[in-house]
């Protein structure tokens, strides 16, 4: 009876850590929310008799995680970019490693290079190459010994990044490079908004935004937390629920054996 109650206690705090972690990340760009999957627990003897045979408790069977895309929220920066499918950005570590992300609030550092707030440059593919390459804008260019000021950036929906200098002419730098996954559910989460590749992912099919099979670039938006905070906050309240009840349990199967030795 301890070893169920303790088991139900157990699996009741599980479900409140997930959702409160969703919680805390509902403002947190491109978020996925997870939720936990829990399985009952019987005896593996096989002389049990399966019509009075009673369960031994809850087991928490797996974490997942709702890759299902947030929505878009409008904020006029061209270096913001909301993708509209399938895909992960690709990120450069700056070591020769590649990790992936949902969160598209990009900006420049001090050398050009477009960076997400951890550092990690975006990716794209460039004309007639297969391999992403680290997205840098060089603020000046130099043609013929004549410098020319960055004017303008554009960034199209087939992720075509498009740089206009002074000398009005414009560049094409490369299309946002985006990675696709035959299990998105099943990379891993490391912090800061950034996936790596698993087993279970699958391996990662990289190619430009607006290919076959991977979504559209919209620059000047980024996707939100898919945390429905109502939803959540119902999760919560069962959970609690199920706590007290399990708490409720305990308390009165050790009152009970109490009484019982007491008599002995």
């Amino acid at each position: 009876m301890l070893s169920v109650t303790m088991a139900g206690l157990n699996a009741a705090q599980k479900e409140m850590n997930v959702t409160s972690n969703n919680l805390a990340n509902a403002s947190t760009v491109g978020f996925k929310r997870s939720y936990a999957n829990f399985g009952d627990v019987f005896s593996s003897d096989p002389a049990a008799n399966p019509k009075t045979s009673v369960g031994s408790g809850v087991l928490t069977s797996s974490i997942a995680r709702d890759t299902t895309a947030g929505a878009l929220k409008t904020t006029g920066r061209v270096t913001d970019m909301a993708i509209d499918g399938r895909g992960f950005f690709v990120l450069d570590d700056g070591a020769g490693g590649l990790t992936y992300s949902r969160a598209g609030n990009f900006s420049f550092d001090e050398l050009g290079n477009v960076v997400d707030p951890g550092g990690f440059q975006a990716c794209v593919i460039e004309t007639g190459a297969t391999t992403p390459t680290p997205l840098k804008i060089d603020p000046i260019i130099t043609e013929s010994s004549v410098e020319y000021t960055l004017q303008g950036l554009s960034i199209s929906s087939d992720g075509t990044v498009s740089a206009t200098y002074s000398n009005n002419e414009k560049y094409d730098l490369g299309r946002i490079a985006l990675a696709t996954f035959p299990n998105d559910g099943g990379l891993k989460a490391i912090g800061g908004n950034r996936y790596v590749e698993t087993g279970l992912s699958g391996a990662n099919k990289t190619t430009a935004a607006g290919a076959p099979n991977a979504g559209n670039i919209m620059s000047g938006a980024l996707e939100q937390a898919n945390v429905d905070i109502t939803n959540e906050l119902m999760d919560m309240i069962r959970a609690q629920q199920v706590y007290n009840g399990n708490a409720r349990m305990l308390q009165t199967t050790v009152e009970t054996v109490s009484r019982i030795t007491d008599k002995l």
